[in-house]
């Protein structure tokens, strides 16, 4: 990525931890305890670096150093280690935040105001693969959105040349990270008014019946709660799936249902069953055989 781009990235995602619950928004929020959630009080984040240094630096200064590196327009590696220490960055996240200061192309921030327009997206070509396993973990944050999503995906090439796999997502605020597989095209695009998506590059692209194992994480921000629920669709078949939903303990539902949907869009659920938590808050399930159908978990908070 050109530097621009890569300070743009890194702005975005400290951005959406210092927004997230979670904490380093907790860390900034003793000095701004009204703020609405979507929201960040940079002068409090301010008073956090102010203290983490010592008051080496005025706080109208850090103030602006702050915006500044929150909107992307003055932000090196030195302030990023310094929002790390300061605001007890997690070493994931903040192993993050350095690759998109160095450019990977392993990792990538999508906000809306760097999707393209929806006249100029593309929709998706036929897919050109078959899915031999699924596996996923689906955590909810404090809040009770999705937090977090990791995907471990054994795929099959049906096409001479596989060259990659397109990933969907229902919101356009979070971060996508391929950990084992390939790597992120560099063009994020909208196929419906509620649909994104970005293609992940396979490395090597596969022949076929060659086979590949894949393992992506996604971190949301969700502005807008979604509906109560995590559904795979599975368009052709797939004869191992696995689903984790875990929950937080501070944001437990009333009840979780197993269910099968007719579709994606407009669905009506057509088989469900009663599910427990377990000691972990989470709850999850082995679906064999699923073709054409829409499998998950949905639950209540009430």
């Amino acid at each position: 990525m050109a530097e621009h781009d890569r300070t743009t990235q890194a702005a975005a995602y400290l951005r959406m931890l210092l927004v997230r619950p979670g904490e380093p928004r907790s860390v900034w929020q003793k000095y701004a305890p009204d703020t609405p959630p979507a929201e960040i009080d940079v002068a409090a984040a301010a008073e956090v670096l102010a203290r983490h240094t010592g008051a080496e630096r005025p706080v109208a200064e850090l103030t602006s150093a702050v915006r500044r590196a929150l909107d992307g327009t003055a932000l090196d590696h030195q302030m990023v280690d310094l929002f790390i220490e300061a605001f007890q960055i997690t070493p994931r996240h903040a192993g993050r935040l350095r690759d998109l200061m160095r450019g990977s192309d392993s990792v990538r921030v999508i906000t809306g105001d760097v999707l393209p327009a929806p006249e100029l997206s593309e929709q998706s070509s036929p897919p050109g693969y078959e899915t031999l396993a699924l596996h996923e973990l689906h955590t909810l944050g404090p809040d009770g959105l999705p937090a977090e999503h990791q995907t471990i995906q054994a795929i099959k090439s049906t096409v001479d040349r596989l060259e990659s796999y397109p990933y969907r997502f229902d919101t356009d605020e979070l971060v996508v990270e391929v950990i084992r597989g390939g790597r992120l095209g560099d063009r994020f695009y909208r196929l419906t008014e509620t649909l994104f998506g970005v293609d992940i590059l396979l490395a090597p692209p596969l022949g076929r019946d060659e086979t590949a194992l894949m393992h992506y994480r996604t971190t949301f921000l969700y502005r807008n709660p979604p509906e109560p629920e995590f559904r795979r669709g599975v368009m052709h078949s797939t004869k191992d799936i696995t689903i984790w939903v875990k929950f937080h303990p501070d944001r437990l539902p009333a009840r979780v249902w197993s269910a099968r949907w007719d579709r994606l869009h407009h669905a009506q659920i057509m088989d469900q069953q009663l599910v427990e938590l377990d000691d972990e808050f989470s709850v999850h399930s082995r679906f064999d055989a699923v073709e054409q159908a829409i499998v998950g978990f949905y639950w209540s908070w009430d």
